[in-house]
């Protein structure tokens, strides 16, 4: 340790400070994280018809866990056939570029659960059938309606068959 007298002490701090110039300005650059700069720019590059929007947290209209939802996808790159699929949207995973969701149904008796991942180009439409106004869900991730299928899915029915005379009448 150093000891200075009070005198010793003020002459060793201006000494100090009397060597740092300031006459040069340095303009320093803002720090950006690039891996999140890039990922915006794949999102708005694959954000075809405001898909974005519709699965945003913002949104009080877009898709929440419990919407029924009918999805049209692509069955191949080349390909003009498409396959429907409507389900209880039981989970979103926002995760940038990879933001997917999952639906369910009941075919046949048996559960099926599609899982989408939301920027893909395969996906040819997504149309939302019903909120989740009716049926009052509490949770973000709706798995536990793997165990109870009479809750959600009672009005799938209905809707598609109500679908299907829609396509049938354009």
């Amino acid at each position: 340790m150093f000891r200075f007298l009070g005198s010793q002490l003020k002459a060793y701090k201006n000494a100090s400070t009397s060597k740092l110039s300031y006459s040069t300005v340095v303009n320093k650059t803002p720090k950006i994280n690039v891996m999140e700069h890039v990922s915006k720019q794949l999102v708005e590059k694959a954000n075809i018809d405001g898909r974005r929007e519709l699965f945003s947290r913002n949104n009080p209209n877009g898709i929440k866990p419990g919407s029924i939802v009918m999805v049209e996808t692509l069955n191949g790159p080349n390909e003009t056939t498409t396959s429907t699929f409507m389900g209880v949207c039981i989970a979103i995973r926002r995760k940038g570029i990879d933001t997917n969701f999952t639906l369910r149904n009941i075919v046949m008796r048996v559960g099926v659960e599609q899982r989408y991942n939301l920027y893909s180009p395969l996906l040819k439409s997504i149309k939302v059938m019903q909120k989740p106004n009716e049926v009052k869900f509490r949770r973000a991730k709706l798995y536990y309606l793997r165990d109870q299928p009479g809750k959600a899915f009672q009005s799938l029915q209905g809707l598609w068959k109500q679908e299907q005379l829609d396509k049938a009448k354009k």
